[in-house]
């Protein structure tokens, strides 16, 4: 992305474009301990499940938005995630995941 984008700019700063790839991608040093909450995020920016919806066959039909941004905790058939998925969550959705069992209202 970063080499794309850098042709596609007039002026550019090679450093700062590849430093702000690294960090937005979560893979930098971050002093403050930042960290990109894949399950939040898709729930904040996504919350109809639209892209997932469309790459991932098994979701694509599915009814529940919860089921699209969670399916290792509905579908016995799930692969098991790599990540571990309650890391994946801001605090806040989490604490909200452990209240309600859901993360969407």
């Amino acid at each position: 992305g970063a080499e794309f984008y850098q042709l596609c700019l007039a002026d550019h700063c090679v450093a700062a474009n590849f430093g702000n790839w690294i960090y937005f991608s979560g893979v930098g040093g971050d002093p403050k301990n930042r960290h990109f909450r894949t399950v939040s995020q898709a729930w904040r920016y996504d919350p109809d499940g639209i892209y997932v919806r469309k790459w991932s066959e098994k979701l694509r039909d599915c009814e529940d938005t919860e089921e699209v941004l969670r399916p290792w905790d509905f579908q016995k058939d799930w692969f098991a995630p790599i990540v571990p998925p309650e890391t994946q969550l801001t605090w806040k959705d989490r604490e909200g995941l452990e209240k309600t069992g859901r993360i969407s209202n």
